[in-house]
């Protein structure tokens, strides 16, 4: 079935599915899902918590879902909630410390 660009699409439900079958459902209703962590693939393991905006939702043909994606590495004792603190290169330690 082809669509029409200016015909609306429903928001399909995403949570609980696996992230790559959600965004293959996403795609199959018209829609993109984006994961809102940068890190995270469509190929990887784990499965969607929430979306934005909600199914069942209007929206334009190609409008982007965002998506969060809970990972088995993600700790899986809930919480959570919080981002991640960037790692980068440690201070120096003055000459004669270690």
């Amino acid at each position: 079935m082809k669509r029409r660009s200016m015909e609306p699409v429903r928001v399909p439900r995403l949570v609980g599915l696996a992230a790559e079958a959600a965004h293959d459902a996403a795609l199959d209703a018209g829609v993109l899902a984006v994961d809102q962590d940068p890190s995270h693939t469509a190929t990887m393991d784990g499965t969607v918590v929430r979306q934005q905006p909600m199914p069942g939702r209007e929206v334009k043909v190609g409008t982007s879902v965002l998506i969060w994606v809970r990972t088995d590495s993600d700790g899986g004792g809930g919480g959570g909630g919080g981002s991640r603190l960037p790692t980068g290169p440690r201070p120096l330690l003055p000459a004669g410390t270690k």
